[in-house]
């Protein structure tokens, strides 16, 4: 095994001069004493104040789970940032199942409001403003808008069917002009990426993780769609990271819920410090009654039960693409190229003669009823035109999704014969 990265490479000067909160500090110290530990340390308000006493759920099998009080009490009250104990215990046996880290007494766990607020912090431990990172192209909105606010230097790597291409980022480190300037950083959506819908096979993540090695970067791999696999899971690049150089952020919006704001990270200890003192100052920590339904869930489903739900879920996703595939090529025809996604989901076309799908997409589209997003807003260059668009197939129905491509076939049709 390889010694670990220098990890002050990679800290933001923010991030060098993050230390713990005293009060925060305090609650995790608390949390681990034994209960006849007297705290005066703490400002939280007493739960015997507050209006709830429990809860029942009812599942969607009619099954229930139960917050009795003493849970009750546990989920209305602050807990320590990186979350509730018995949680984070269930969340390192899910990685060790689905990743079996090389050595994962390297890493640790944080909860976070979603996998967008862990992200953001992990932008912020790893840059500082006008710094290089490389990322997708294209890539996520949501993460180029953070990136522009910030005022990274955003350096766009071409993408194929299989994700990023490892050919095109070695050319561009080995072409550096500036090894003062080279990048530290690279970030990608691994499996059904948004938007392009494309997921690396294993190949090409071994020969993205080698050029890592080779220039020493820090891999984000932002992950929100593994369990929306189609075919056998593809092994992460944690579970190949054999020097501690992957933060992966997870989300459980796609298998459990997106209001319940649930996501975690897995960061090399020293990393992780600095991004659970940064959460400190700022959220504090995760919803605690959001973390204790899920780890109640997980209590009753155990491993395997969660296994079989998003088993269930990957089917239904792959259903939703198959129906959007036949409809595109029912209606769209030779209209428009496009590959067909193994995870995910959406579908990334290219409108065959149409320079930029924009004021196609937000008037004729929308007058016709039917609404898409335009490829531009996946690319960091906003000045260019570009001839994308990004279909998601979720949260339609089967007729909706047949009707809806009809209207869209009726727009393109109208604008390629006037």
């Amino acid at each position: 095994m390889q010694n670990s990265p220098d990890y002050t490479r990679f800290l933001s000067e923010a991030a060098a001069r993050r230390q713990p909160s005293a009060i925060r500090e305090a609650t995790q110290l608390f949390a681990r004493s034994p209960p006849t530990t007297i705290s005066f340390a703490a400002g939280n308000p007493n739960v015997s104040l507050f209006p709830f006493k429990e809860a029942t759920i009812t599942l969607k099998d009619d099954t229930t789970i139960q917050l009795d009080s003493s849970d009750m009490s546990k989920a209305l009250q602050y807990l320590p940032t990186p979350g509730q104990a018995d949680l984070l215990e269930w969340l390192r046996k899910l990685q060790i199942r689905y990743h079996s880290p090389i050595d994962f007494k390297r890493y640790e766990l944080c909860v976070t409001n979603g996998s967008m607020e862990g992200l953001s912090k992990v932008f912020e431990l790893v840059l500082n403003t006008t710094e290089s990172i490389l990322v997708d192209s294209p890539c996520y909105s949501g993460s180029l808008d953070f990136l522009r606010g910030f005022g990274a230097n955003i350096i766009s790597i071409n993408t194929d069917s299989n994700g990023m291409s490892a050919e095109y980022l070695h050319n561009i480190l080995s072409n550096w002009s500036d090894l003062n300037t080279l990048p530290r950083v690279l970030y990608t959506i691994p499996n059904g990426s948004n938007p392009t819908g494309a997921s690396m096979s294993l190949e090409r993540k071994k020969d993205i993780y080698n050029i890592a090695q080779k220039y020493n970067l820090l891999i984000i791999e932002d992950d929100p769609y593994f369990f929306l696999q189609f075919e056998k899971l593809v092994p992460s690049f944690l579970s190949m990271d054999t020097d501690g150089r992957v933060i992966r952020l997870d989300s459980m919006s796609k298998v459990l819920s997106g209001g319940m704001r649930l996501g975690f990270f897995t960061a090399p200890i020293p990393l992780w410090q600095k991004l659970v003192y940064h959460q400190q100052v700022t959220s504090l920590h995760a919803s605690s009654l959001s973390q204790m339904v899920a780890l109640k869930l997980f209590e009753k489903w155990g491993l395997s039960g969660f296994h079989q739900h998003t088993e269930q879920i990957s089917k239904f996703y792959e259903n939703q693409k198959n129906l959007m595939v036949n409809a595109i090529k029912k209606h769209l025809n030779d209209m428009v190229t496009f590959n067909e996604p193994t995870a995910g989901m959406f579908i990334w076309m290219k409108i065959n003669g149409i320079d930029d799908t924009r004021k196609l997409i937000y008037e004729k589209a929308l007058e016709q009823e039917v609404l898409l997003l335009p490829g531009s807003a996946f690319f960091s260059d906003q000045s260019k035109t570009y001839p994308y668009v990004r279909v998601s197939y979720s949260v339609c129905t089967p007729e909706q999704i047949e009707t809806g491509m009809a209207r869209f076939g009726k727009v393109l049709r109208e604008e390629l014969h006037k």
